[in-house]
């Protein structure tokens, strides 16, 4: 064979590895948590730094572990004593645990901010809107005591701070 074709083979092959390893490398910045999949399958949770995963086999999926501060849906209504209030708001909340986080998440953040702009309409039913208007730092922290005891465990976050304001329709 040609010295020259063994050259380009060799230069291809090591060109080949090379790229192979580069493919292989995934960088987990700090703050984040990686959650790795191989092919399609949970497979365990990676901490910040580098991680080695299989090209075209693994994929992973950063979780974010800072606060983050999500809107209340924009249609949240209440209806108390014949009187009708709009409930605008938002809630700010961080996962503590990145793979049912990721599994939670994959139902969307929007259905998050449904489920407790739900729970918060409850909780203020609960009080009484004169109460929510007139205490209105006192009704976000039951509410956010509220969220804390129902829903953290189920969508595996710490919700931080919640605020909502109540106008009447």
């Amino acid at each position: 064979m040609n010295p020259f074709i063994n050259l380009a083979l060799v230069v291809l092959v090591t060109m080949t590895g090379m790229l192979a390893m580069l493919a292989a490398i995934r960088k987990i910045p700090p703050g984040y948590r990686g959650v790795l999949f191989r092919l399609g399958r949970l497979v365990k949770e990676l901490p910040p730094g580098t991680a080695w995963v299989m090209p075209l086999i693994d994929s992973v999926m950063l979780v974010d572990l800072s606060e983050q501060t999500i809107p209340l849906p924009s249609d949240l209504t209440l209806t108390m004593s014949d009187h009708q209030y709009k409930v605008e708001g938002s809630f700010t909340c961080k996962i503590v645990q990145p793979i049912p986080a990721v599994m939670a998440a994959m139902q969307a953040r929007k259905d998050l901010a449904v489920v407790v702009g739900e729970r918060l309409l409850d909780e203020i039913n609960r009080l009484g809107a004169g109460a929510a208007m007139d205490r209105p730092e006192q009704a976000q922290h039951w509410a956010l005591e509220s969220l804390n005891q129902h829903m953290s465990p189920a969508w595996q976050v710490k919700f931080t701070k919640v605020d909502f304001e109540l106008t009447l329709l």
